[in-house]
């Protein structure tokens, strides 16, 4: 017996007696629990309770049609015939949780509701024994919530205090400081508990979860809890910058410990949690206590514990080494431990005073040390060469003139730390007299000041020498408080006004020796493409980026298919400063290939996701970059399938049936009328196979060949949620393509308005060879092997100087180092992401952007800019060879102003430095070069030394002479010019102006 209930679309779908009696006495088992609950709630041994959705129990009395049940009415039309969901689903909050340790893990407190729920809305109470009735038939996610107070005054402790926290121990500290933190930042996580808790309580409760920690914790007095405050938005984020810039310079074996500003929360502080005052800014730290090493936080509130340097015991260490860089427990220790201690020190690191005393002596190495690679760190030797041969800094170094303009003020810099270091490196390089200097000091200095090159990665010299000059002019920044400075446009007034005030700006807020000998000033120019208004700006710059020019004419390849299954790989030249469509190229490619431009279709194809129909409205330029990762194919359709007007496209994927169902040669497009029939469809597609029948004429394909030779199969849609759109079965795999009389255009439209992407895709599934003595695998190989062979041509049109599928980042011939000044000048408009604001058309504008090199300062250093984006994940590099001069480098063409920054002082705007040029002429002094790939590539140096007016090469810890000729090459990636004044003319300078005087 059945009873058929409601009158939707599930009328058909019948209750049986037995399901509905069995809900009818759910409604009653239910009935009788909520009536009795409030007696159980009072009793005192029931302090656990549970939280239920109204969502779900409104959905299940609906499921049971529980008020008609109990009004004794017809039950309702959804009953016993909804699909009931998982019990509390809409009321749990899935944070990150930050405790995954026992007992915390299974604590009641670790299941997380959503904020600012309500009673009676959004949930009830239940005790256990209604919980256990519903889960006896439905599953769910238990929320539990503990009682406080007794009887009448019992609550639940529904909303717990939920804030943000995160676990420290020395292995977490040790990974940052190592750089081996998968991110910049901490997780997420989270932690609840009961506002009334003792603090001591809440003390012992994380401390019991120690226990089940793997590694060497401390048993007893194993907990600390802090408060974290920054006015950052991302407060995880902000700590781990904090504990970042601190640890950054330690090493494997260095104590895990970093200064911590924030509060220290004791229950000798606070009585209950909610005393403490957590609020929702506020980041709780939980600290936990290695048994053999010191606490990770150092504050004043606590007192600091640490490995003794004598007795090697964590104890507190009341008795620091008069270097600072280590402690001792005791004044008996200290004494023990002095004469070895002493005999440790750096005599080149620590000691200001040491370093301080070192001169030049007989036996000093003078410039031509090596420097050991600590990992990947030959981009820092190169770059530290560099700047090592840039003598006039060097030498301020040597004569301990840094030491006197030291900033301790300055919120950038360190304070002199890295500026020590570099100094006392310098020293070492230069006074020193060990042929290899280890610069693990030097690195962690580097780390400090800007973490990307902490740990042991592979980076750029470029950046590296850049990172560190800033670094350097930080400590010595002669400014310490940097004023507010407002960038004004030139409004009309002159260049020379206009940059001057511009740098007497950037004067006001950086003064240094960097500043000195390398700043100079560039002009920037900004042109409205529509009212072609003029913004200029100068800019300060400490290194100038070059671009390199390449050959205009590049080229693309693609596979083209004269047939459906004959293709051929062509190579044709391609300009990709011309803009066009694909429809154009078409005229092109007709001309080169002999076909008709409008019998074109173009499409891409890769293993991984269906063939992609080009539109012949997108740019060429586009198509090319996006088919760099794929196969671009162009086909050459029949002039029956080309004057087709309504065109409907399907693409086939030839396959044979063997155990693997291997997949061969051939898919593509075909294109057929979307007013014919699949009957139509079947013959067509047999046409277009008749190339493998050697009987074609003879053969009835409804009954000689389909399904006996190959069989049609659409290729299925469906997915869990949805039916295949072509068979309307759920769990279709591939159908098989009917022969009926069913148009393609009401298949494309039930396609248009399933939810699938509207892609149709036969698949052609050979069964039995054509061919009465060859096996069908035989078949394919044979296409495999023959039919389908590359072959590699060139354009008739015109011989292109070289073939490289156009994705090669080769390219032939050189250009020099006066192409590249060129070529930086010219202007390039914005892209769509860095538009500008037009103040006269009041709207953001693709302006055009040109830099000028406006003044060179006495230190002129280029970057030949070889990697470039090819697209958001790969670089590309250029090994283009540029060829730039070692001696005499005249500069004055490409200076609007040819006087040096400083020389600001001494001209005046009546003078207009822009038309009083002199002779700007630099020589090469350092070359830092990339050898190789991105990744797997090496970095080197070679540098004219000071004293000794020779050419070494710097590899790491080898350094060598080279002869002048070997120093331009086409590695050459950073190049470091000294500008050439009546002091520093060289040798060749000399000749040179002997025989221009003759």
């Amino acid at each position: 017996m059945y009873q058929s209930i409601g009158d939707d679309k599930q009328d058909d779908i019948k209750v049986s007696q037995q399901v509905a009696d069995k809900l009818k006495r759910h409604v009653m088992d239910y009935k009788k629990l909520i009536d009795s609950f409030p007696e159980r709630f009072k009793q005192d041994q029931n302090d656990q309770f549970y939280i239920l959705s109204m969502k779900w129990l409104n959905q299940w009395k609906e499921y049971v049609s529980y008020e008609e049940i109990l009004a004794n009415k017809h039950p309702g039309k959804n009953f016993g015939k909804l699909n009931m969901e998982h019990i509390n689903i809409d009321l749990e909050d899935r944070v990150e949780k930050c405790f995954k340790y026992s007992p915390l893990k299974d604590h009641p407190w670790n299941t997380f509701m959503k904020e600012n729920l309500q009673e009676n809305i959004d949930y009830i109470i239940i005790d256990k024994e209604i919980w256990k009735f519903f889960t006896t038939y439905y599953h769910g996610t238990p929320i539990v919530r503990m009682s406080n107070g007794l009887g009448k005054d019992k609550q639940v402790a529904i909303n717990l205090l939920k804030f943000k926290s995160t676990l420290l121990y020395p292995n977490v500290i040790k990974q940052i400081a190592l750089d081996r933190f998968q991110k910049q930042t901490f997780d997420q996580e989270y932690l609840q508990v009961d506002r009334n808790m003792k603090l001591k309580d809440y003390y012992s409760l994380l401390s019991r979860t120690v226990h089940t920690f793997s590694g060497n914790f401390a048993k007893d007095n194993n907990i600390r809890i802090w408060r974290y405050k920054s006015d950052q938005k991302d407060i995880f984020k902000a700590l781990f910058a904090d504990i970042q810039k601190q640890v950054g310079e330690l090493e494997n074996f260095d104590e895990m410990s970093f200064d911590f500003i924030g509060d220290f929360i004791h229950y000798s502080i606070y009585d209950t949690i909610e005393d403490v005052g957590i609020l929702d800014h506020h980041l709780i730290i939980i600290e936990f206590k290695d048994d053999q090493k010191p606490w990770c936080i150092r504050n004043k509130a606590v007192q600091v514990e640490g490995k003794c340097e004598n007795c090697q015991i964590v104890k507190i260490l009341n008795h620091p080494c008069l270097c600072r860089k280590v402690a001792y427990c005791s004044q008996e220790c200290r004494t023990k431990d002095y004469n070895y201690h002493s005999m440790r020190c750096d005599k080149f690191g620590s000691d200001d005073d040491t370093v301080k005393g070192l001169s030049q002596q007989p036996n000093s190495i003078g410039g031509l040390a090596g420097l050991s690679n600590l990992g990947n760190t030959c981009f820092m030797n190169s770059g530290t060469q560099c700047i090592s041969n840039t003598f006039p800094l060097t030498e301020y170094f040597l004569r301990n003139q840094y030491f006197d303009e030291i900033n301790m003020d300055n919120p950038i810099g360190t304070k002199g730390y890295l500026v020590k270091r570099v100094g006392s490196l310098l020293k070492k390089l230069w006074y020193g007299e060990k042929a290899v200097v280890t610069p693990t000091n030097y690195k962690k200095a580097i780390g400090q000041f800007q973490p990307m090159f902490k740990g042991y990665h592979q980076h750029d010299s470029s950046e590296l020498i850049t990172f560190v000059l800033d670094g350097i002019h930080e400590d010595l920044n002669r400014v310490k408080k940097k004023p507010y400075v407002e960038t004004k446009d030139s409004d009309g007034r002159t260049d020379f006004v206009v940059a001057k005030e511009s740098w007497l700006n950037h004067l006001a807020r950086n003064q240094s020796i960097v500043v000195d000998l390398m700043y100079g000033q560039y002009k920037s120019t900004l042109k409205c493409p529509k009212c072609e208004r003029l913004s200029i700006t100068f800019d300060p710059y400490l290194m100038v980026q070059l671009g390199i020019p390449s050959q205009k004419k590049r080229t693309i390849s693609f596979k083209f298919y004269d047939t459906f299954f004959t293709s051929t790989s062509k190579i044709i030249p391609f300009d990709k400063n011309k803009s066009q469509s694909l429809k154009d190229y078409f005229q092109f490619l007709g001309e080169e290939l002999k076909v008709q431009p409008s019998n074109f279709i173009a499409y891409i194809t890769n293993q991984y996701s269906p063939l992609e129909l080009l539109r012949e409205s997108r740019s060429i330029v586009e198509i090319r970059k996006i088919a760099k990762r794929s196969q671009l194919c162009f086909r050459n359709l029949l002039d029956e399938e080309a004057q087709i007007v309504n065109k409907f496209p399907i693409q086939f994927t030839n396959k044979y049936l063997d155990s693997l169902k291997k997949s061969y040669f051939s898919n593509g497009f075909f294109i057929f009328d979307g007013s014919m029939t699949r009957k139509q469809l079947h013959i067509k597609i047999f046409q277009f196979l008749k190339v493998f029948f050697a009987d074609y004429d003879n053969l009835n394909y409804e009954k000689d060949v389909m399904n006996k030779y190959y069989s049609l199969y659409n290729k299925s849609n469906s997915n869990y949620w949805n039916p295949c759109s072509f068979c309307s079965n759920k769990n279709c795999n591939d159908c098989e393509v009917q022969f009926d009389d069913e148009k393609l255009d009401e298949i494309k439209n039930k396609l248009h308005t399933s939810d699938f992407q509207n892609t149709f895709e036969i698949i052609i599934l050979w069964k039995q060879s054509p061919f009465k003595t060859v096996k069908l695998a035989d078949v394919f190989d044979h296409y495999i092997s023959t039919i389908n062979k590359i072959e590699i041509e060139q354009p008739q049109q015109q011989k292109f100087p070289f073939q490289n599928h156009g994705h090669s980042n080769q390219h032939s011939g050189s250009v020099s180092l006066a192409d590249c000044l060129q070529f930086s000048q010219q202007p390039e408009q914005l892209n769509a992401e860095n538009t500008w604001y037009c103040k006269e058309c009041q709207e953001h504008v693709q302006a055009y952007k040109s830099m000028q090199i406006y003044k060179a300062p006495q230190i002129l250093i280029f970057t030949l800019k070889r990697f470039k984006a090819s697209n958001r994940m790969f670089k590309q590099k250029l090994e283009t060879f540029v060829d730039f001069p070692i001696n005499g480098l005249d500069m004055t063409d490409y200076l609007i102003n040819s006087k040096t920054p400083q020389d600001y002082e001494n001209e005046t705007e009546d003078e207009n430095g822009e038309n009083n040029k002199q002779k700007a002429i630099y020589d090469l002094y350092a070359v830092s070069n990339h050898f190789g790939g991105l990744g797997g590539g090496h970095y080197t140096a070679c540098a004219k030394n000071k004293f000794t007016k020779k050419w070494y090469n710097f590899d790491d810890s080898h350094v060598g002479e080279i002869s002048e000729s070997q120093v331009v090459t086409k590695s050459a990636y950073v190049l470091c010019y000294q500008l050439r004044t009546d002091e520093s003319i060289n040798l060749q300078g000399q000749q040179t102006q002997i025989l221009e005087q003759k």
